[in-house]
């Protein structure tokens, strides 16, 4: 099985924020690299620490589309729940690496935030690394239909605002307004 096959059959908005934070990861790691130039910046640890921010991250976003993918299977008050935990799971595993590094004397606490906030630039670079990805698999997005063509593939909800926004309880804001003016 080729790696286009095997890519093609995960998550694609997964292996794009994966992608993203690997991207941004490689770029990061070439900074701290050549900051062994610099004679008072240790770059061997500033690497380590960029390598172990980029893997929280790639975690972390794991864990995050895992958490969702449950979530959506259960009922709503079961769903709100997982996620909150999973948020939870998320910042205390952020925290723990945190202070491990904080209180290392040779680990980078802010080269780690740093490189785990790829997580958050790689979202915004999803729509390049989408592009680059229909490019990849030989795919186009869906063109978007008209309003015309929604209408016609949905008539109940074309009908449902084409009686002028009525209130579900059957009531419109006229009555509601004489009613608040009887009240004076």
């Amino acid at each position: 099985m080729s790696l286009r096959a095997i890519l093609k059959n995960e998550n694609r908005t997964l292996l794009e924020l994966r992608t993203g934070i690997i991207f941004l990861g490689l770029i990061g790691l070439l900074i701290t690299a050549g900051l062994a130039f610099v004679p008072s910046v240790n770059a061997g640890w500033m690497c380590i620490s960029w390598t172990f921010g980029i893997l929280t991250a790639l975690v972390s976003a794991t864990d995050m589309y895992r958490t969702l993918d449950k979530a959506l299977d259960l009922p709503e008050n079961d769903a709100r729940k997982k996620i909150y935990f999973g948020y939870i799971r998320r910042y205390v595993i952020f925290g723990v690496m945190l202070a491990i590094f904080c209180l290392s004397d040779k680990l980078d606490p802010v080269v780690f935030f740093i490189a785990y906030i790829t997580l958050k630039l790689s979202a915004y670079l999803q729509p390049l690394t989408h592009k680059a990805f229909n490019a990849w698999f030989h795919e186009k997005d869906p063109a978007s239909i008209s309003q015309e063509e929604y209408d016609a593939l949905h008539p109940e909800v074309a009908a449902a605002f084409a009686e002028g926004g009525e209130k579900k309880d059957g009531s419109d804001d006229k009555s509601s307004e004489t009613s608040a003016q009887d009240g004076k």
